[in-house]
């Protein structure tokens, strides 16, 4: 299974363009020192959150729409801090605020919940949630943010297995924000076409959109951001089998989550570094950073991040032969993947499935090996199905479109048979007249010669009676 992280792209614009979400009414009815944290939730949102609760009896103080204010920057700062559940509520808090109302704050804090939800994997409610924000967005007409609708929907339809539609959407997406020369957007979509094309094991042509979104964030001094990109460029790496790369970039990780105090980074980092490790047959320093790893474990609020992390700490364990160890590992994993809404075709959960069964057949246990290999084998198929079904209804569709194209093709056929014929009947009828026209001058010939023969004829009875009767 490929480990990737995806950033919190519901919250990757500066301060023009978190502006450019209020109306100059209401940006004026903010207070400075929470415009002022409107600036840093990007660059400092350990500050921010400490900041907020600092203060958090002039909340009480503050306008509804101010309150939802306050909350959208709460969100998206705990976003960056990876606690979810509590992004989640902050954005329902925000969302209830504003009611009815649509503006393009209301925009944003549907996108805190719907990446909120899709970090826990209830994906069908996250891609609600999206839509939604991205229909607020396109009615209001703000382009840049229509396009992050469009870059968290593509990120939901590659997690459920829509990858050719994902991709066409994120190519879309890049050429507008090209047309736009909006940085902070280019970054976010070169960030994910690297993260789509890395899952679609495209590694060489998923470098150049990662490498990109790196300097482009490094350029902003988006640092969580940044740390995010170095992750999924090693991992890139390790699957090009670049290992010295690979652990180069989660090196580099590690310092800057170190310099900054980013426990999320750090564990990323250590456990990046773990996974690399195991790659390259080093099962023993892998699995002391894994344990290094641990010491944030915490930080992760995401059911589906927690079964990965036991998942690859099983791998380990079976490369260092400890299958008793490796299969607890496991327990955990499914213990977790259990807790999400949607986890019957997850790719995690067939993994789990396989992993088990080899280590159970390791120590013997063929039947039970064989009913977990079964259930893979089953779930493969439900999963092969799907996918199927899917190639059959773009079948279908190609088929309608072929069967349209010949009936279309078939009637202009006969519009041109027809007009053909029409052509001809017109040529034939043009023909008739003429042929008419000259049967008319002959037989009006003819009879203008009949005619003169006859008045010569009498002019010569005539001439002749006039010279008998000279004679006599």
């Amino acid at each position: 299974m490929r480990a990737w992280i995806r950033l919190p792209l519901t919250f990757c614009l500066l301060l023009c363009s978190v502006l450019s979400l209020l109306s100059p009414g209401y940006a004026a009815e903010i207070p400075d020192w929470l415009q002022h944290l409107t600036e840093l939730k990007h660059r400092a949102p350990d500050q921010v959150l400490q900041q907020l609760e600092q203060q958090q009896g002039e909340f009480y103080r503050l306008t509804p729409k101010q309150q939802a204010h306050w909350l959208n920057i709460r969100a998206a700062a705990l976003s960056h801090q990876g606690r979810y559940p509590e992004q989640q509520d902050a954005a329902r808090h925000g969302l209830e605020l504003l009611g009815e109302e649509k503006s393009l704050l209301k925009a944003e804090l549907l996108y805190e919940l719907g990446y909120a939800r899709e970090m826990q994997l209830a994906l069908n409610e996250a891609l609600s949630w999206y839509q939604q924000g991205m229909a607020v967005a396109t009615a209001l007409g703000d382009a840049k943010l229509r396009l992050r609708g469009v870059v968290n929907i593509a990120a939901v339809d590659s997690l459920q297995d829509r990858d050719q539609q994902a991709l066409q959407a994120l190519k879309l997406a890049y050429q507008e924000a090209e047309q736009l020369q909006d940085k902070e957007l280019l970054a976010d979509v070169n960030a994910q076409l690297g993260l789509m094309y890395s899952s679609l094991a495209f590694e060489q042509e998923a470098l150049g959109f990662l490498e990109r979104a790196l300097a482009l964030y490094d350029e902003l001094g988006w640092q969580r951001n940044q740390v995010t990109v170095l992750y999924n460029l090693a991992r890139n790496y390790s699957h090009l089998q670049n290992y010295e790369l690979a652990l180069q970039s989660f090196d580099r990780m590690l310092k800057s989550a170190e310099q900054e105090q980013d426990l999320l980074s750090l564990y990323y980092a250590y456990s990046g570094l773990a996974i690399t490790n195991n790659e390259m047959n080093r099962p023993q320093l892998a699995l002391d950073y894994m344990e290094k790893a641990e010491q944030y474990l915490n930080v992760i609020q995401s059911d589906y991040y927690l079964a990965g992390h036991y998942y690859e700490k099983a791998l380990i364990y079976q490369q260092l032969q400890q299958n008793s160890l490796a299969l607890q590992q496991l327990q955990l994993a499914e213990e977790r993947m259990q807790q999400l809404d949607e986890n019957k075709d997850s790719n995690m959960l067939l993994a789990l499935r396989l992993l088990k069964a080899e280590l159970l057949a390791e120590q013997g246990q063929y039947e039970r090996a064989y009913q977990n290999l079964l259930n893979f084998v089953q779930g493969f198929q439900q999963f092969r199905d799907k996918e199927n079904e899917i190639e059959l209804a773009k079948i279908r569709m190609g088929f309608e479109a072929e069967r349209e194209v010949a009936r279309q093709t078939l009637l202009e056929q006969e519009l041109q048979v027809k007009a053909l014929r029409l052509a001809d009947s017109e040529q034939a009828r043009q023909i008739q007249w003429m042929w008419l026209g000259i049967a008319v001058g002959i037989i009006a010939l003819l009879l203008a010669l009949v005619m003169l023969a006859k008045l010569s004829k009498a002019r010569g009875q005539r001439s002749g009676l006039q010279q008998t009767k000279q004679e006599e």
